[in-house]
């Protein structure tokens, strides 16, 4: 064997995760290395922000050229293989008819250019995950509750999920900011409960069999997620 391939044929997968601030990024790297735990040590980020779903047909293809790129580069910055690529945004409206074509239709313009792309579009917002688990909610901050009325909902549905962390769950002595999204999820992992959810939410569900199948076709785990 050459000592071409067995570079290449040693080299480790990497996943890149790209998404909207570095609080959604650090969110996303939780719950990835939790669900398949073959991921830990092996996501890297692409820093800027995602721009993808309101891009007209022409700019479109043109970020995911850009994101592609960007994202080969920087597994070729750690001597790797380029597994999958998670791209995170969120709806900012609620689920409904419109969802899955707005999925589509950037899922579609990432296939062209990368080989495994899971484009993890939230509805309405991450924070609709985070109503999920109110155990987690609790377990974060004890004087944090979700009330009954938004608990084994399709929280898809709520109209701005992130007011209700405000203004519903949280309060005024420490009220909810996006930053403790994190640490909120790191308790619903520690918790055991992420195949659990208190409720419904389609583009959770999604990325859940996105994160599956990474795991078990591009790095190798063959894992259920834990």
């Amino acid at each position: 064997m050459s000592r071409g391939t067995h570079t290449r044929a040693t080299r480790k997968p990497v996943v890149v995760l790209a998404g909207e601030d570095a609080s959604d990024r650090l969110s996303l790297r939780v719950l990835l290395e939790a669900t398949c735990p073959d991921m830990r040590g092996r996501i890297v980020e692409i820093k800027d922000p995602v721009r993808l779903r309101t891009a007209t047909e022409t700019r479109l293809a043109e970020r995911v050229r850009t994101l592609a790129r960007k994202a080969r580069a920087r597994a070729l910055l750690e001597d790797a293989e380029l597994a999958c690529v998670f791209i995170h945004e969120d709806l900012d409206r609620v689920d409904g008819v419109g969802y899955p074509e707005a999925r589509e239709r950037v899922q579609k313009a990432l296939n062209k250019e990368l080989r495994s792309a899971h484009y993890v579009l939230a509805v309405a917002e991450l924070e609709a995950w985070l109503l999920l688990f109110p155990d987690a909610i609790t377990a974060f901050s004890s004087s944090w509750r979700v009330p009954a009325a938004r608990r084994g909902k399709d929280t898809g549905r709520f109209a701005d999920p992130k007011k209700v962390m405000k203004n519903e769950v949280s309060g005024p002595t420490r009220s909810y900011r996006e930053s403790t999204a994190p640490d909120i999820f790191s308790k619903a992992c520690d918790l055991k409960i992420l195949d659990m959810p208190n409720g419904s939410n389609r583009s959770w569900q999604r990325f859940r069999e996105d994160v599956s199948s990474c795991c078990t076709h591009h790095l190798g785990g063959g894992r259920r997620p834990q």
